[in-house]
C-alpha cells in the first residue's frame, strides 16, 4: 500500500502540472477597436495592445482590466495632445517606449505574442529622445494592472513553479532512494571496505527557488495560495545548502576519504527538513489544485444547464473531486467515498456522452476521446477498491488511474482546443 500512497502523491503533482494555467484556456475574442490618437506610433501601439486583449492566451476575466488601461492611456496622450501641441514628439516617444515595456509584461504574464514595435516607432526609440522636462510635462503613461491581471500572472507564474517541481524534484520518491541506497553506509560505515559506494540523488532547489522568490515578489495577492508559497519558500532555503552539501560530498569521494562521517552526521539533520519541504510541496500543489476547482465551481455556475461547456467541465469537475478521494485511500481506509465520487464522475460522463451525441454537426472526435478516456480512469478505480479489499497490492491500477487521468487531462484540452462549443470561458 506504500506505494499506492507515494503513487497518489505523485499523481496529483502530474495532474497540477497537466492543468491549463489560469491564462491558457480562454478562447479568442472580437478585438475592439480603439479611436486613434492620431499619432502613428500611439495608434500602433494600441491596434497592438487590443489585438493583446482579445487573445485567447487572456482569461476573460482579465481583458476588462485591459481595456481598461487602453482606454486610460488612450485619452490621457489625446488630452496631453489637445492642451500642448509641442508635445506631441514627446507622446510619440513614449507610447514606442512604452509599447516595447507593455509587450514585455505582458507576453511574460500570459506568454502569447504581443505584436512588435513597426520600423517608425523603432527609428522613434534610435533617435534623440526629447527633453526630460517635455516629457514630464506630458506625462501620465501606462498605468500599473489592476489587481484582477496582476493575480492572473501571479497565479501563471505559481504555477510555472509547480510544473517545475513535478519535472525535476519527485522529492517523496528521491528520498526514499537515498535511504534505499544508503541504509547499510550510514549504518556500518568503514565497516562496509573500500568498494562500498554513497549515493545521494536529491537535486537541489537553486532554480525552483529562484522562480518562486519571483512569483512571490510579484504584485498582487493570491490568497489561496501565497501563504503555502512563502512555506514552501521557507522549506527549500532551509534544506537546499544541505543538498548542496551531500551533492559535492559525493561529486568528490569525500566519503572516501572520510569514512562516510559527514554522510552520518548529516542524516538526522538531513531527512526531516526534505520531509518539511515534501510536506511544504504538496500542501503548495494542493492549494493550486484546489483554487482551479473552485474556479471551475463558479465558472460552471454560470452556464446554461445543457450546454457543452457546463456538461464538459461537469464531467472534469467530478473527476478531479475523484482524485481526491483516491489521495485519500490507504491500507485500511473506507473505500465508500472514492466509489461514490467514482459514480458521480460515471453519471457526469454519461450526461457528457449524450451531449455530445445530440450536438449538430457532430462534436469534434477529441471530445468523444476524452469521455472515453473518463471511462476508462473510472474502471482503473475500481480495480483500485477492489484489490484493496482483497488486501492485494493496488500499485498497479493506481499507477494506471494516475496516467489514464494524465492523458484525460490531455484529452480534454485536445476537446477544448478544436471544438468550440465546448468552451466554458
Amino acid at each position: 500500500m506504500r506505494g499506492m500512497t507515494g503513487a497518489s502523491r505523485r499523481m496529483r503533482r502530474c495532474l497540477n502540472a497537466a492543468l491549463l494555467t489560469v491564462a491558457s484556456s480562454a478562447p479568442a475574442a472580437a478585438i475592439t477597436p480603439v479611436a486613434p490618437v492620431g499619432i502613428e506610433s500611439c495608434d500602433a501601439f494600441f491596434a497592438a495592445y487590443a489585438q493583446c486583449a482579445a487573445s485567447p492566451g487572456v482569461p476573460e476575466v482579465a481583458r476588462p482590466s485591459i481595456r481598461q488601461g487602453i482606454n486610460t492611456m488612450r485619452d490621457s496622450f489625446r488630452d496631453t495632445v489637445t492642451r500642448n501641441e509641442a508635445a506631441r514628439p514627446t507622446i510619440a516617444y513614449q507610447c514606442a517606449q512604452t509599447h516595447e515595456a507593455v509587450r514585455k509584461s505582458l507576453i511574460e504574464a500570459f506568454k502569447f505574442d504581443f505584436p512588435a514595435l513597426p520600423a517608425a516607432s523603432q527609428a522613434l526609440l534610435q533617435s534623440t529622445p526629447p527633453s526630460a522636462s517635455a516629457a514630464r510635462s506630458s506625462a501620465r503613461v501606462a498605468p500599473p494592472p489592476g489587481p484582477e491581471v496582476q493575480q492572473v500572472a501571479k497565479v501563471n507564474a505559481y504555477t510555472e513553479v509547480q510544473n517545475h517541481l513535478v519535472r525535476s524534484h519527485p522529492l517523496e520518491r528521491q528520498l526514499a532512494e537515498y535511504r534505499r541506497d544508503n541504509e547499510r553506509v550510514l549504518k556500518l560505515g568503514t565497516k562496509l571496505g573500500a568498494n562500498a559506494w554513497y549515493h545521494f540523488g536529491i537535486v537541489d532547489f537553486d532554480g525552483v527557488i529562484d522562480e518562486l522568490e519571483k512569483a512571490v515578489a510579484l504584485p498582487g495577492t493570491v490568497p489561496e495560495v501565497d501563504p503555502q508559497a512563502h512555506q514552501l519558500l521557507a522549506a527549500l532555503r532551509e534544506v537546499n545548502p544541505i543538498l548542496k552539501a551531500l551533492t559535492r560530498y559525493q561529486t568528490t569521494r569525500e566519503f572516501k576519504e572520510d569514512g562516510y562521517k559527514f554522510a552520518r552526521e548529516q542524516h538526522p539533520i538531513l531527512v526531516p527538513k526534505v520531509e518539511t519541504a515534501a510536506k511544504a510541496m504538496d500542501a503548495y500543489g494542493t492549494a493550486l489544485f484546489e483554487r482551479e476547482l473552485a474556479r471551475d465551481e463558479r465558472r460552471m455556475a454560470t452556464l446554461p444547464e445543457d450546454a457543452p461547456a457546463r456538461r464538459l467541465l461537469a464531467t472534469s469537475l467530478a473527476l478531479r473531486r475523484a482524485v481526491q478521494r483516491f489521495e485519500a485511500l490507504g491500507p485500511k481506509a473506507d473505500t465508500a467515498p472514492f466509489l461514490a465520487a467514482l459514480s458521480d464522475v460515471s453519471t457526469a460522463n454519461r450526461q457528457l456522452g449524450a451531449t455530445f451525441d445530440g450536438m449538430s454537426p457532430k462534436a469534434n472526435s477529441s471530445c468523444t476521446g476524452y469521455a472515453d478516456t473518463v471511462a476508462s480512469v473510472i474502471g482503473h478505480g475500481r480495480d483500485v477498491v477492489r484489490d484493496i479489499r482483497a488486501k492485494a497490492d493496488p500499485s498497479q491500477p493506481a499507477q494506471l488511474f494516475n496516467d489514464t487521468y494524465n492523458r484525460s487531462v490531455r484529452d480534454r484540452e485536445s476537446c477544448q482546443r478544436y471544438e468550440g462549443r465546448v468552451r466554458s470561458d
